[in-house]
């Protein structure tokens, strides 16, 4: 974090440590900062226990989120957050029965062989989620500052939506903003009668960022070597424009937008010819751009709500099976192959039984196909999120479903939710996978990295975390 950001955070935090102190000027500034200020937060307990052995305690996890707003003037807002947790799961237990990693098979994954064992804890942590400083004109909002920016309409799926990168320390299992990383950047927001203009410049260059190694969620690790492009440049700066309107009781959106991949596309040297056996792989990972335009719609039919979302992708790189068509003995393209894709998603939102469902369904098309990319051609989700208030019981009962048909693999998350007071609540569920889990063409054998062995090569998701099912209790009061 940068020390600028980090002094205004501390002063925006200062009134409850102030009281402490008697000097003028620090009860000056505590006194400016509580006229016109919005306080509010919450403290988190988060518990999970892992159902499949080695069973164990997965995280016992304190959170302490603080925000506050404040009005400078009658066209300027400053708005700040910033989150702090400490899991004393690893002060109680051993950290392999934690994890769940007493001891790896023979078959391992390259990508864990990599690590090599390494045990990362995530805890403790502070982040400054957001500082941002809005401008409200008459015809246009400004924001400047670090913050989230979201685009499109379907809940919880990203098709259009590419804009912040995610945090996957505990896979996709944290609510929506908690895996979303936040990044500095500058919106503006223009409105007519003829439609709403949103223009977004991104200097502030961020990745998805995998759980740490070791860890239980522990998938995709960075390859050693990867070449990270230089953030705060104009050259590297993203950038988008989204119009907006509605035209015949549907609200549209049309978009463009050229951001990064934020997964790293990793091209590999890879020796397959009987002849070449003695050599060694070579990775070369590194950053790509891509380039996406996209649509959005939403309308009500029949008292029902209807949304979809499209986007058109160029730049983006898909893993090839291991061939060697034009017979140099090594994997052609160098293990990735660019194609151009169409993502698509249809969704729902309705209420029987007074109850809400909300079912969709996401697909990604690569044009132009190779059969030797290891994606299918056609590549479909599909996923259910139902609620059901309970208002005798002071409840809400819960369900996330989310099925990769390609795959064969099923996510669920069950949930129960009880409002104790305004202020307090307990929450209790699972989740809960089911799949295969992948492999990546090459395993070493015996924990050696000279001795690699080529497999059928199967990219998984949900499935690769098949033993970590897991019960869960949540604490929170919300201030």
């Amino acid at each position: 974090m940068r020390l600028p950001a980090l002094l205004l955070l501390l002063l925006l935090c200062w009134p409850a440590a102030a009281q402490a102190f008697s000097l003028g000027p620090l009860r000056q500034a505590k006194e400016w900062l509580a006229d016109q200020a919005s306080w509010s937060g919450y403290y988190k307990y988060e518990t999970a226990y892992r159902i499949r052995e080695p069973r164990s305690f997965g995280k016992m996890r304190h959170i302490v989120q603080l925000r506050a707003a404040k009005p400078l003037g009658e066209l300027f807002e400053l708005t700040a957050s910033a989150w702090a947790y400490y899991d004393m799961v690893f002060d109680l237990f051993d950290y392999d029965t934690v994890t769940g990693r007493t001891r790896r098979e023979e078959g391992q994954p390259l990508n864990f062989l990599y690590n090599q064992l390494l045990q990362e804890k995530d805890s403790p942590r502070f982040d400054l989620r957001e500082l941002y400083l809005d401008v409200a004109l008459d015809t246009m909002d400004i924001r400047i500052g670090k913050q989230w920016i979201i685009w499109g309409v379907l809940t919880g799926v990203r098709v259009v939506d590419e804009i912040n990168p995610m945090d996957f320390r505990e896979l996709i299992l944290p609510d929506l903003l908690d895996y979303r990383i936040s990044q500095w950047s500058v919106k503006l927001d223009y409105y007519s009668d003829y439609g709403d203009v949103e223009l977004i410049f991104i200097p502030d260059i961020r990745f998805h960022k995998p759980a740490p190694p070791g860890s239980e969620w522990e998938l995709l690790q960075t390859v050693p070597g990867t070449t990270f492009p230089e953030t705060w440049t104009l050259e590297n700066a993203e950038m988008g424009i989204q119009l907006s309107r509605r035209l015949l009781d549907t609200d549209l959106t049309l978009s463009y937008l050229y951001t990064w991949d934020f997964f790293p596309t990793v091209f590999r040297r890879v020796p397959l010819r009987v002849g070449r056996s003695g050599e060694q792989p070579e990775f070369f990972p590194t950053f790509t751009r891509m380039r996406m335009w996209g649509a959005t719609f939403q309308r009500m039919v029949f008292g029902q709500i209807v949304k979809g979302e499209v986007a058109f992708v160029k730049g983006k790189y898909f893993g090839l099976e291991l061939v060697d068509r034009d017979g140099d003995g090594y994997l052609d393209h160098d293990g990735e192959l660019a194609k151009d894709h169409i993502r698509w998603g249809l969704g729902m939102d309705f209420n029987v039984f007074k109850t809400d469902f909300s079912p969709g369904i996401v697909q990604w098309i690569i044009l132009d196909y190779d059969p030797a990319i290891i994606q299918d051609r056609n590549d479909t989700s599909f996923n259910l999120f139902v609620r059901k208030e309970l208002p005798q019981q002071r409840a809400v009962l819960t369900l996330l479903a989310i099925a990769l048909i390609n795959l064969k693999e099923l996510y669920l998350k069950p949930k129960v939710t009880f409002d104790v007071t305004d202020q307090f609540q307990i929450a209790a569920g699972a989740d809960l996978f089911f799949g295969q889990a992948g492999s990546f063409g090459l395993i070493a054998r015996g924990g050696r990295a000279t001795d690699l062995v080529e497999v059928e090569q199967s990219q998984q998701f949900i499935g690769n975390f098949r033993d970590n099912d897991r019960i869960f209790v949540d604490f929170k009061y919300a201030f």
